[in-house]
């Protein structure tokens, strides 16, 4: 159990780490600055491009932001409705989805594929959640950044933890780590470079499914 425990804990960084390459690999494969899972910088281009008269380019971005917000409330029905076992219910629903955009992909244009990834994504932000109110963002870069500076203030003021110091900007680094991975890999192909997170993601499944009785922290 203490294996488990072990294992457990490691998985926000690991989901991390996958959230890092599909946003990598869908950002290069559409070129046009729409990011999968940072919905911070797709807000802030429809701002840009409703303003500037740009409606149909900021569609895709509305579209990406719906897509998100969809498979968030997908992920979050499954929790609610396949306990305990979502987690892995969750990741299964992800790696499908990566699936089906890989055979998509040679018949849709970029932008559909760009869609699919995003509910993927989205759906997968509910993999580690105890309850909406307690739930781990896992592609809340901004908030890991800024809980990683209080974290260094609480340190100096001799108030905090190295622990949690580290685990904040081990969440960052993790995504970051990823975004460089994902950028690698599609130095092939944008089929090639899938396959990658589909097995990430086939094998977080298999791990989250193994530890399913472990509570979230």
């Amino acid at each position: 159990m203490i294996k488990k425990i072990r294992l457990h804990s490691t998985m926000p960084f690991y989901l991390l780490f996958i959230a890092g390459i599909v946003d990598a690999i869908g950002f290069i494969h559409l070129k046009n600055g729409l990011f999968i899972s940072f919905m911070s910088g797709n807000t802030t281009h429809v701002g840009i491009l409703l303003t500037s008269g740009n409606v149909p380019q900021a569609w895709h971005y509305i579209g990406v932001i719906l897509l998100f917000v969809f498979g968030a409330a997908v992920g979050e029905a499954i929790a609610l409705a396949n306990r305990p076992f979502y987690r892995s219910t969750i990741m299964a629903l992800v790696s499908a989805t990566l699936i089906i955009t890989l055979c998509v992909e040679p018949i849709y244009s970029p932008i559909v594929t760009n869609f699919l990834l995003s509910f993927a994504m989205g759906v997968q932000n509910i993999a580690l959640r105890l309850t909406i109110e307690k739930a781990t963002a896992l592609t809340y870069v901004t908030g890991f950044l800024v809980n990683t500076g209080r974290s260094i203030a609480m340190l100096l003021m001799g108030k905090g933890t190295s622990s949690t110091f580290f685990r904040h900007f081990n969440s960052w680094l993790a995504i970051f780590i990823g975004a460089i991975v994902g950028t690698h890999v599609m130095d092939y192909s944008f089929r090639y470079a899938l396959i990658v997170p589909i097995v990430l993601t086939l094998i977080a499944s298999g791990i989250l499914l193994w530890t399913h009785e472990v509570e979230d922290d």
